[in-house]
């Protein structure tokens, strides 16, 4: 049976059609296409909530909803 959950990531990299999230408690990578996206576009730095499942294109981790940016958690530099 396929893993899915949700938790809180990073976005790692962002494009136009989507990017990659680092998220809390996965090993892998976890892949998000625009269209799964509440409130873009994203870009690296941002914390988000990210709803996932494993995947079997490419990836370990793909996300299936990443909801608002998280301006209480959002990253800074060197910390």
């Amino acid at each position: 049976m396929a893993r899915s959950g949700s938790a809180v990531g990073t976005v790692v990299r962002w494009d136009g059609d989507g990017g990659v999230i680092e998220v809390a408690g996965l090993p892998g990578e976890c892949w998000a296409d625009a269209s799964v996206v509440e409130d873009g576009p994203l870009r690296a730095g941002q914390v988000v909530g990210v709803d996932w499942a494993e995947s079997e294109e490419g990836r370990p981790f793909r996300a299936v909803r990443v909801g608002r940016p998280r301006d209480d958690l959002q990253a800074t530099p060197g910390g």
